[in-house]
């Protein structure tokens, strides 16, 4: 359309020159922006370092061609708009879940910020392991969290582990089974969705719970997400923690003050 509309302006040579000049400016534009762009994976790629190889970021530079050349060639012939949908659909499709990456970031940011400020305790207690981990309570809790779920449910609130089991589980069948009704009528979707988002908040507020009882550092919504986006990479951080000092220390004052126990 641009070049079309170049060729309203002056003679035809004048349309030649401006439309020569317009090619130039759109490659120099996608150049610099390719450049930058590979020069800041570089960096994340390299770690942080502030000057990474050379021949790194001619990787990255070539890597970000060739995904745009295989996309154009992907396009039909007879109708070649197809490859340029589906170009304006990928940042629509890799952008939501960053999205949600870019909540932590935020969080992240305020905790350093607060670090720095000496509003919060650089040295305060944290959960053993990481978030994203590779216990074996996490992997089982993808196709089963409720065995864990249980377990630390004891351990935080008391009682018997076969009554939480059959809460937790009782949610899971519920979420799993409106999911696969959703093939015979859509509504059940909404349905599995609202069951998931009770369950993962369970999840959540048993996060709050251990957090609590442990003295870990952390909030509510950092419970909540990690109930909702990692469930069980949250239910296998949580079964890691060592209750048996917080018991002992519980059993010791019963037994300095059994008059408060009676």
């Amino acid at each position: 359309v641009i070049f079309e509309h170049l060729c309203y302006y002056g003679t035809h040579e004048f349309a030649t020159l401006m439309t020569v000049l317009t090619l130039i400016c759109i490659v120099l534009y996608f150049v610099t922006s390719s450049d930058s762009a590979s020069y800041v994976v570089d960096i994340f790629a390299a770690n942080g370092v502030e000057e990474p190889p050379t021949i790194q970021k001619v990787f990255w530079g070539c890597t970000e061609g060739v995904a745009a050349i295989a996309l154009l060639l992907s396009a039909d012939e007879e109708n070649p708009s197809v490859a340029l949908n589906a170009v304006k659909a990928i940042p629509i499709v890799l952008g939501l879940p960053f999205t949600f990456l870019l909540f932590w970031m935020c969080q992240a940011l305020m905790l350093v910020c607060s670090e720095e400020s000496g509003k919060l305790p650089i040295d305060r207690k944290n959960f053993k392991t990481f978030v994203f981990n590779f216990e074996l309570s996490s992997l089982i809790s993808i196709p089963a969290p409720f065995i864990h779920a249980g377990q630390v449910g004891t351990k935080v609130w008391g009682g018997n582990p076969i009554v939480y089991m059959a809460g937790f589980a009782s949610m899971w069948v519920v979420t799993i089974v409106f999911f696969c009704l959703a093939a015979a009528d859509e509504a059940f979707l909404s349905l599995a969705a609202a069951m998931y988002f009770v369950f993962a908040f369970a999840i959540g507020g048993m996060r709050t719970a251990v957090r609590a009882k442990l003295g870990i550092t952390g909030d509510m919504v950092s419970d909540a997400m990690a109930g909702l986006f990692a469930y069980p990479w949250a239910i296998g951080q949580m079964a890691k923690e060592d209750f048996s000092a917080i018991e002992s220390n519980l059993k010791s004052k019963e037994l300095e003050n059994p008059e408060a126990t009676a």
